[in-house]
């Protein structure tokens, strides 16, 4: 065991950002010096009505435990996390979190940078399937007298709510077993009336087709190798004992009679957590049989948290709920590793693959992990043009938020959609689920829809667009730092103009052309004007054969090249140079921005308009 200080980091009393409320500091202790693969997040309750919800993490390759990390890469997030942290997940590229009483699921990159929320009353777990996240709820939206609770599905990309049904009393844990999602329905708050079933949703329809009767007060549902459903039912407290309930093929083919706070399933084999006695179980996902196990765990006050993985098993002890808890790690063969101090109700686990530091950059860089291709669109700000309100489509209602989530839903991982940039100065900020590293040669790739004039390399549709990169310095997640350009051919020709500035009016919205007659100032903006900045590349269109072509440039611009010639089309984080020209050593970057440099209208075919349509990291396989 260690329990030396490792760092004391800047984050302290950031009463600036947080009104007066104390924000405490984030401290690395090194606990371990062993060596595994990747982190591990502890999502930490807190008491009701405290708003103590807190996210640990600790950095498995060097041993590193990092209390309140959610609150060191958030300083401007307002009351941290919130009231009672109930559930955490990683999937895909983003890190979820539902905090129960303050009635939201936060959303976050792996790194647990805040991206958005969705606002959910008395929310309760979730289950992931395809592009949806399904969250459980007490009590739904839909009017019920008998107090039934809902589930409801969310779009993962929009972070819009798309669906909903109702379910039994007071829902808990749910999964997904071909298609159908099992949800426990447990009446948790209904001490006379406690629910006693599982419900079965048809995802394709998202209507209940079953019930399941189980067992009183069903909370926790795992899914073994077998597709078997473990199901904890709590009982009544009184004379209802507590039991956990297999199902297979929807039908009870086993019971055992055990007391489970927690349940986890590695292998072939189900962890029980006892929190009455103080207890670990291991079963036999094949027969049932009680496995013979190691793990003394009868010093615990409350055992709460579990997490079987492959190579350990993590278990929390809340100890007196009010106060600090203890995560500890096991290897199978019992030996504890070591043990860690933790926010108040340590009760959720989520092992991640890429360790990170307090900096939000990754110690290690597990790239089999991550994807060649970008995740998240952070800003979309089109100048006027034919294509703004179409591509993507804006209806009424939408703002920034969902037009970026648009954004992310036609060019992000490998969509294959295309967004416009509309009129000069027009951009789109956009990123990868990991720091883009600057190697040998070209390192990422930015598509877009230009081509070649018929048999032609020289002359085609061309509507180049410039690039700009940053690192993410201030490590708040956020695109607000230094930006620098990657130069290319065009940087110095005397035709060139740099640090340009236009403001787009509401009243201005005059440029319809006979094709597109809808608005082309971005109906999503409240203001009646805005202001782009950049710099404006020199003609390159002409007329031949009766054909509007751009002359096609040699280098350094997105939209200018078919995506089929990958050099062509690719960028050189070593290009980099500041607002005065002179060459930047970026190691990473974090950030890319692409704005619309051409600032040509051609008659009835309307201005140039530089489209984008995603980028690849050149360093990860695809």
């Amino acid at each position: 065991m260690y329990h030396v200080p490792f760092t004391i980091l800047v984050c302290v009393l950031l009463w600036s950002c947080r009104g007066d409320e104390v924000v405490y500091p984030t401290i690395g202790t090194q606990v371990t010096e062993e060596v595994r693969e990747g982190g591990l997040y502890v999502l930490c309750e807190g008491n009701m009505g405290s708003n103590k919800a807190r996210l640990d993490y600790i950095n498995l390759e060097n041993g590193t435990y990092y209390s309140n990390w959610y609150g060191a890469q958030n300083p401007k997030q307002m009351k941290e996390l919130g009231d009672v942290g109930n559930d955490i997940q990683v999937y895909g590229n983003r890190l979820y979190a539902v905090i129960n009483c303050s009635h939201k699921v936060e959303v976050m990159d792996r790194q647990a940078r805040h991206i958005g929320q969705v606002e959910l009353p008395n929310c309760r777990y979730m289950a992931f399937h395809g592009d949806k996240m399904y969250v459980s709820a007490y009590v739904g939206s839909v009017a019920d007298a008998d107090l039934l609770g809902s589930v409801y599905e969310v779009d993962t990309a929009t972070l819009q709510i798309t669906r909903e049904v109702k379910v039994g009393h007071q829902p808990d844990e749910l999964c997904i077993v071909d298609n159908k999602l099992y949800v426990c329905n447990s009446g948790g708050y209904l001490t006379n009336r406690y629910d006693s079933t599982v419900s079965v949703i048809d995802l394709s329809t998202f209507t209940q087709i079953e019930k399941i009767p189980v067992g009183l007060n069903p909370t926790r549902v795992r899914v073994d190798n077998q597709k078997q459903l473990w199901v904890c039912c709590q009982g009544n407290y009184n004379d209802a004992k507590p039991e956990v309930v297999v199902l297979a093929f929807g039908k009870v083919v086993h019971r055992i009679a055990t007391p489970c706070a927690n349940i986890s399933i590695q292998g072939s084999t189900a962890y029980v957590l006892d929190g009455e006695n103080a207890k670990l179980h291991a079963f036999s996902t094949i027969d049932f049989a009680e496995l013979a196990q190691f793990i003394d765990i009868s010093d615990y006050e409350h055992p709460y948290g579990l997490l079987a993985t492959v190579d350990v098993l993590y278990i929390t002890d809340a100890k007196n709920y009010v106060s600090s808890g203890v995560l500890h790690c096991y290897g199978y063969d019992g030996r504890e590793h070591w043990s860690a101090k933790t926010g108040d109700i340590p009760g959720h686990l989520c092992r991640v693959t890429g360790a990170y530091d307090i900096h939000g950059d990754t110690t290690h860089q597990d790239t089999l992990s991550c994807s060649p291709y970008i995740t998240r669109v952070y800003e979309y700000l089109p100048g006027m043009g034919q294509f703004v309100n179409e591509l993507p489509k804006y209806e009424e209602g939408d703002d920034a938020a969902s037009m970026c989530r648009k954004c992310e839903m036609a060019i992000a991982n490998n969509a294959g959609g295309v967004i416009s940039l509309g009129g000069w100065g027009g951009y789109v900020t956009f990123g990868f689920d990991h720091a883009v590293e600057n190697k040998e040669g070209r390192d990422i790739q930015i598509l877009g829809n230009a081509f070649y004039m018929t048999g032609s390399t020289e002359y085609g549709s061309s509507e180049p667009g410039i690039v700009l990169v940053s690192r993410d310095e201030n490590k708040n997640g956020l695109p607000d730092d230094t930006w620098y350009e990657l130069k290319g051919c065009l940087y110095d020709d005397p035709g060139t103009q740099h640090h340009v500035s236009r403001t787009y009016t509401r009243v201005s919205d005059t440029l319809q052309n006979p094709f597109h007659k809808h608005p082309y100032y971005p109906q999503w903006l409240p203001a009646n004007e805005y202001t782009l900045t950049g710099a404006v590349l020199p003609p390159q269109s002409q007329v031949i054969s009766g054909q509007n072509v751009q002359r096609i440039l040699d280098y350094g611009y997105v939209d200018n090249k078919p995506n089929t010639d990958v050099e062509g089309t690719s960028f050189d984080i070593s290009w980099a140079i500041d607002t005065d020209g002179n060459p930047v050593s970026l190691p990473t970057i974090d950030f890319v921005r692409v704005y619309n440099a051409s600032d040509e209208i051609l008659g009835m075919t309307g201005e140039l308009s530089t489209e984008v349509g995603g980028a690849i990291d050149l360093h990860i396989e695809q």
